[in-house]
């Protein structure tokens, strides 16, 4: 398989082949990226779709010193944070009562889990921990979703992120806190745990 600086180099003499290479093979990733952070297969499409229109409009600006996967990720990172900003739609708040025919109703949510252990292994709790994280302040959940979804290093998403090194390391222990946080307010709104 060619490298990506030869099918960029390509690119940038404006052959359609090297176009249409460089969307066969980051297309599937940068719409993953874009699904994990919006949770909207329409806007996902949408907005991989810009990113794409834009990268190949800003080629000439890509700086060959770095990988070509990361300044994409990092186009389509930013690109998902503005549709979000945009966009922003209210969230409901899994805590708070719902009103129904001018009453509030507390919500209660069953505990399906029979150990601590087996609530962790279970898929509930893998639908919980994307929850909390769609709660996440769009930069923190960039993060999240770079570091553990997409299983990229502190340094790569720095160098996606433009951030220092250690703002990267500090905002993902403090998205990790807050996901914590908001787990550990709706456990303890499940009751006590089977067994006990």
């Amino acid at each position: 398989m060619r490298s990506d600086a030869l099918v960029i180099a390509e690119a940038r003499q404006g052959r359609e082949p090297a176009f249409a290479e460089l969307l066969r093979r980051y297309r599937a990733p940068v719409f993953n990226l874009c699904l994990r952070m919006l949770k909207n297969r329409d806007d996902a499409e949408d907005v991989a779709q810009d990113v794409f229109i834009k990268v190949f409009a800003m080629l000439d600006r890509y700086d060959e010193r770095y990988a070509f996967r990361s300044w994409l990720f990092k186009i389509a990172a930013n690109q998902s944070i503005d549709f979000i900003r945009k966009n922003r739609v209210k969230l409901l708040s899994l805590d708070e009562p719902v009103s129904y025919k001018g009453e509030e109703i507390e919500r209660q949510f069953p505990d399906d889990g029979d150990t601590p252990e087996q609530a962790l292994a279970s898929k509930e709790l893998g639908t919980l921990l994307m929850a909390v994280t769609d709660e996440l302040p769009p930069h923190y959940r960039s993060m999240i979703v770079l570091r553990h979804q997409e299983q990229l290093s502190y340094e790569e998403i720095a160098q996606i992120m433009e951030l220092p090194l250690g703002t990267v390391k500090a905002r993902i222990h403090r998205a990790r806190a807050m996901m914590r946080e908001k787990l550990q307010r709706r456990r303890g709104g499940l009751g006590p745990v089977r067994g006990q």
